[in-house]
């Protein structure tokens, strides 16, 4: 199994695989080619399971490799043009939720398929529907996978949107429910959408929450569903702004009788078994200062800590097509018994990271562009518990500058403020604060840094220059468009997406799954075995003499002693951080894998 950290794995390499430049290196170790293996078609996206498998999906097929080899373990052809937003691995097992459609829009007939990821073969899969694909939410808590989707009903006579569970073991389906009319829910534009013929689909919210018997669904503020039989015991539709915008509103969250979230520029908290509206705060764009507060701020990210509602309101935001900048930025704790604000803080410079909840100094820590903040959360009023000036031990010189894009207006050429900063000394603002392998790291366009909560000093820091003169703005794209899904996405400490209850009931499924346990003693023997005993990660850089690849960063560390030139002037790669090893896309036509 993967270790578990604040962040997923997938999404911390996403970020990381955006930054750029040169650093200076202590003895870097040079990776081993071990196998090659050519592709059936272009890599349009890949993952890496929960067992270490590669899943792959090209224009025409999704497939299976076996990292150890590189052997094809499986192909399947009648999966088209995915994502993996519609190809979802099931925590905790060995499944994979797809699903295949032949016509166009609603008038498509659409199979859904769970397939073991380890043979390719099918599970199960349902009858062909006539309607459109929205999406799938596994529920494996409660043994059941959720299909979403717009279609007339079983009966054909009932348009809107419907929720069809299906067990996770036979796919027999355990019921099914209408939950909007027609239109009625604002979709956004799918990962996988064509240029030409754009399609949509549920992939602008955020997942629903599970908690007991019940699911909690986002998509029209928040109706809660019993998971047994499909009612709708109650919604509470919720008045929301920026609907243009992808996970622009924070995730659900529950903590005891209440469930808070965000919608108009204010938070709300609910009664979790009625729905009714305890309260709703204030507009928080109020505690932004007078002038910013003519915009409705969106609030993007809820954390429930020291007894209070922390809300940050504000940052980058996907269209779908485009990263925007949604102002104002800024933080409130809120008292939970009426919504009052207890805290505010409203002096964020440039920028504004994701909240990062410390339960073990009782503190919550972000950063604007110039400094890291640590607030008491245990105290009744909240105060500063740390203020610490981030100080880039490498500073940027002219030759830094030029390889960046620096133009005489002193700002990046085609880059946005919230990831420049306006201080030649730095020019750059810290975009997330996460932690990975037990260590907090803060991450910029082009600056990494270890920091230590508990001394509240900085470990160490590396900056990296940019690889190519025309990648800066294909960075600021994938760093806002990646930031922003770190910001907005809440993990509870078990390192759950989905449930405020972590792998509740997990061991039951895995306890019948001989195959997955197999394959997880297999990949921690390996782990046992591998010299990767530290947490890395991986940069995109200039390397050797001039070339384009990556360096491998020590995060306990900072030290840079792992290097790996790819040949490439935009190299799509996969990290596996805990083997030790890197999966290159050359060209997107064949597959290299490397091990360190």
């Amino acid at each position: 199994m993967k270790t578990q950290s604040f962040f997923p794995g997938w999404l911390v390499s996403a970020l990381l695989l955006t930054w750029a430049g040169a650093a200076s290196l202590s003895a870097a170790t040079d990776a081993k080619q071990l196998w090659v293996e050519k592709l059936p078609g272009e890599a349009r996206w890949h993952a890496l399971t929960g067992l270490g498998t590669l899943v792959v999906g090209t224009p025409d097929a999704i497939v299976g490799y076996d990292p150890e080899s590189g052997q094809q373990l499986w192909q399947r052809p009648e999966f088209k043009k995915t994502s993996p937003f519609n190809a979802r691995e099931i925590p905790g097992t060995p499944y994979l939720l797809c699903y295949s459609s032949e016509g166009f829009a609603g008038l498509a007939k659409v199979t859904f398929v769970e397939l073991d990821y380890l043979s390719g073969r099918n599970v199960w899969q349902t009858p062909p529907t006539q309607g459109q694909f929205l999406g799938t939410v596994p529920v494996p808590e409660k043994g059941l996978v959720l299909l979403l989707l717009n279609s007339n009903g079983p009966d054909g006579k009932d348009a809107g949107t419907w929720i069809e569970a299906f067990d996770m073991a036979s796919g027999a389906q355990k019921w099914a429910r209408k939950i909007a009319k027609p239109g009625q829910i604002r979709l956004h534009v799918a990962d996988n959408s064509g240029k030409f013929i754009p399609t949509t689909d549920l992939s602008g919210y955020h997942d629903p929450v599970v908690e007991g018997d019940c699911i909690y669904l986002p998509y029209l503020g928040c109706h809660c569903l019993d998971l047994t039989t499909g009612a709708i015991k109650w919604g509470a539709e919720m008045i929301s702004g920026g609907s243009e915008l992808k996970k622009a509103h924070a995730p659900l969250r529950i903590e005891g009788d209440r469930i808070y979230g965000s919608a108009g520029g204010s938070v709300y908290a609910l009664d979790k078994n009625t729905g009714a509206v305890v309260w709703k705060s204030d507009r928080i764009s109020a505690y932004a200062g007078l002038l910013k507060a003519r915009d409705n701020a969106l609030v993007s990210q809820l954390e429930i800590a020291g007894g209070k509602i922390w809300a940050r309101f504000g940052g980058y935001f996907s269209t779908g097509s485009a990263v925007v900048l949604r102002e104002p930025l800024g933080i409130v704790a809120l008292n939970p018994a009426n919504g009052e604000a207890v805290y505010h803080f409203d002096k964020a410079k440039e920028g504004l990271t994701n909240l990062m909840v410390l339960p073990e100094t009782n503190t919550i820590m972000f950063a604007d562009a110039t400094t890291l903040y640590g607030i008491d959360t245990a105290a009744p009023q909240p105060t500063e518990a740390f203020a610490v000036p981030i100080e880039f031990k490498r500073k940027m010189g002219g030759a830094d500058m030029a390889k960046i894009g620096l133009g005489l207006t002193g700002g990046l050429m085609g880059l946005g403020k919230a990831v420049v900063s306006s201080s030649k000394s730095r020019l750059d603002v810290p975009v997330a604060v996460l932690r990975q392998g037990g260590h907090v790291i803060v991450q910029g366009k082009q600056h990494l840094l270890g920091f230590d909560p508990l001394a509240k000093t900085e470990k160490w820091s590396l900056f990296y220059g940019a690889p190519s003169d025309a990648w800066g703005t294909v960075v600021m794209f994938a760093v806002t468009a990646a930031a922003s899904a770190v910001g907005n996405a809440q993990v509870a400490q078990s390192g759950s997406i989905l449930t405020t209850q972590g792998s509740q009931g997990m061991n039951n499924i895995q306890s019948a799954l001989d195959r997955y346990n197999s394959y997880t003693e297999k990949r921690a023997a390996r782990l046992a075995q591998s010299k990767s005993t530290d947490a890395y990660t991986y940069i995109l850089t200039k390397v050797g003499k001039g070339g384009i690849g990556l360096y491998g960063v020590n995060l306990a560390t900072g030290e840079t002693d792992r290097e790996l030139e790819l040949g490439s002037k935009e190299p799509d790669y996969l990290a596996d951080e805990q083997a030790g090893r890197i999966f290159y896309f050359k060209d997107k036509e064949a597959m290299v894998c490397y091990q360190f």
